[in-house]
């Protein structure tokens, strides 16, 4: 990797655009200066469940990674199942099977009311024979609910990061299917030149740095991340605020998970009551709640960037709050 960070200098030097050199990265004149961890970027929780597109039951979005990527997000939380299409009902079936899980056990984590739904959608999760090969899903827990072909998503991405060169983006993945099998996908998508590998201890790259040597996707993965080395083990870079907030003031800047040595803080600010609530997050989502939780879990943490995923992002100030963050860290 020390090799790598030598040949990545004289990219820049040869090409002039190193850190402060570059003019503008993620549309912030100045920010290509500041380190990864030095960042803000705009984040949706399940960025996949999107209500605008079929078949979704309970999105947490509205939106789809394509809209949401034009409108200024740039860090997706998805997560990866694998899914047999049923042509039956339509439906993608979750393959617990093909994940080495237990449906009945899955089932035991859902909302009793999800569960209902997928089994009537579906005729009953776990059930029955899949016949099939089972493919790459975006999905949260049960295909049954919703299901994206995680292939057609890369793809999007892959388009995004061509025409915008000077945007940096970041994958969290909660994984489920083998780290060979995502990253496969991602190479079927022609996105592995533009993943970058992160060296645990070393400094962060800035911005510049990794526009100027086109590795500007960042992707972590919750499980089994680690191999290969750009498919990074999430927890080892990310520490994170806790989970399962049912109002705004239980919305927590303490850790929980990864280390206090992991460069980036990923707040999660979302609530999560089943189903998911456009209104109760397009609260929390306000300018002035939102800037003072982010800087709150700031001090808190002792960070100087942050990534915030929110739930109906359209709802909030995200985008805007991250911007304004990112201009007053590059001295505007």
């Amino acid at each position: 990797m020390r090799a790598a960070i030598a040949v990545l200098a004289g990219v820049l030097v040869a090409s002039g655009c190193a850190g402060s050199g570059q003019s503008s990265c993620n549309g912030v004149p100045g920010l290509c200066a500041r380190r990864l961890d030095q960042v803000f970027f705009a984040a949706t929780h399940n960025s996949f469940a999107a209500s605008d597109e079929p078949g979704w039951r309970f999105a947490n979005q509205t939106y789809p990674i394509a809209r949401q990527l034009k409108d200024g997000i740039r860090a997706l939380l998805i997560d990866i199942h694998y899914g047999v299409s049923d042509p039956a009902n339509g439906r993608v079936r979750t393959d617990f099977g093909a994940e080495g899980a237990d449906a009945n056990k899955v089932g035991k984590q859902v909302p009793p009311e999800a569960l209902r739904v997928a089994d009537q959608v579906a005729g009953g999760i776990g059930l029955g024979n899949l016949h099939g090969t089972p493919q790459l899903y975006l999905c949260h827990t049960l295909c049954e609910l919703g299901a994206e072909p995680l292939d057609r998503e890369l793809d999007l991405l892959r388009g995004f990061l061509e025409r915008n060169p000077d945007q940096v983006v970041i994958v969290i993945v909660e994984d489920y299917p083998p780290a060979a099998a995502i990253a496969s996908a991602f190479a079927r998508a022609s996105l592995t030149s533009y993943a970058a590998t992160l060296e645990q201890g070393a400094p962060l790259p800035t911005l510049g740095e990794l526009v100027s040597s086109r590795r500007r996707l960042l992707v972590f993965a919750e499980n089994h991340g680690g191999t290969p080395g750009w498919y990074m083990s999430a927890f080892s870079f990310i520490e994170d605020t806790p989970l399962g907030a049912v109002h705004p003031g239980q919305l927590s800047c303490k850790r929980y998970r990864g280390e206090t040595s992991s460069p980036l803080l990923l707040v999660n600010h979302w609530i999560p009551p089943f189903p998911p609530s456009a209104a109760l997050n397009a609260q929390i989502g306000r300018s002035l709640f939102l800037r003072g939780r982010i800087e709150q879990c700031l001090r808190a943490r002792d960070r100087q960037g942050a990534i915030t995923a929110v739930d109906f992002y359209q709802r909030t100030s995200a985008v805007a709050v991250t911007r304004q963050l990112n201009e007053r860290a590059a001295g505007h």
